[in-house]
């Protein structure tokens, strides 16, 4: 949509290395506060944290860049962690070994994807697998911090090992795709233009283009979340892959969540494009 996307016209414009180093400093410094805001909240298995936060860092990877995002939310979180290691909430070397390769990957991967095509319709598949790729990394580093620095893990079944790195990234791109869905492309779209007429360079925008791909692509997602739900109620003992603690339906409610957010920005599109008789030739697929 032309308002829509307005904010990526500036994009190519040339970004110094001051700028960029700014914001990945408004970035880190903004993920920490969130991190420690939402702290109080943990796993079901003791080791990190719910993370509604990552709103900020996927923001910034998407409006300007995989270095601004994966540097900004590999920094932000080890300040986060490290405020919250004097709380006895986590340590830093926990951070260092999982949280920062995993949001660094996590978030890189996201604003490389989103640069590659920048529609509504591939920020839905795109957040969906960076989220998996990255707390996947992060819950790997998870379980070799565990199996070297805690030696009754080390003797724990193999199994069990498993479970958990898997448990981990499910809880983790469940609670985090819920916020991130939603939020991010609204952000993208009021502040972006923002930043712009505030004369910041190298700010991208997402196209919010036809509505058929964006149904499409929630819906895809929608689904494989339905379907890993599924076979965590079929496979022995999947129904504990979340330790008890949370009902595997949060798959449930985190596929619902990214399907309706789909449908609601099909609307808007359909609406602001008979607003804005100039943008149905400008739409992008």
């Amino acid at each position: 949509m032309e308002k829509m996307a307005s904010a990526g016209e500036n994009s190519e414009e040339p970004r110094s290395q001051a700028l960029t180093l700014s914001l990945i400093s408004i970035s880190a410094a903004l993920y920490a506060v969130a991190i420690a805001v939402t702290s109080p909240i943990p796993t079901p298995w003791g080791v990190g944290h719910f993370r509604p936060g990552v709103v900020v860092p996927a923001f910034f990877a998407v409006v300007f860049g995989p270095i601004v995002g994966g540097v900004g939310a590999a920094i932000g979180t080890f300040l986060g962690d490290f405020a919250l290691s004097f709380f006895g909430l986590t340590t830093p070397l926990l951070s260092l070994i999982a949280g920062v390769p995993g949001n660094f990957v996590g978030f890189y991967l996201l604003g490389w994807l989103v640069s590659k095509r920048r529609t509504l319709a591939s920020f839905m598949l795109s957040n969906f697998v960076a989220l998996l790729v990255g707390n996947l990394t992060a819950a790997l580093g998870v379980m070799v911090y565990l199996w070297f620095v805690v030696p009754i893990w080390a003797m724990f079944p193999m199994d069990l090992k498993i479970g958990t790195v898997m448990g981990l990234t499910l809880f983790w791109v469940a609670t985090m795709i819920v916020f991130v869905a939603p939020l991010v492309p609204i952000l993208v779209r009021y502040t972006g233009s923002t930043l712009v007429k505030m004369g910041v360079r190298g700010v991208s925008g997402l196209y919010w283009g036809n509505p058929t791909s964006l149904i499409r692509s929630s819906t895809a997602v929608a689904l494989v979340l339905g379907v890993i739900y599924a076979i965590m109620m079929f496979i022995p003992g999947g129904n504990l892959l979340f330790a008890r603690a949370i009902p595997p339906e949060l798959l449930l409610l985190a596929s619902t969540v990214v399907f309706a957010t789909g449908l609601v920005f099909a609307v808007l599109t359909q609406k602001y494009a008979k607003t804005s008789p100039t943008t149905s030739a400008q739409q992008k697929t």
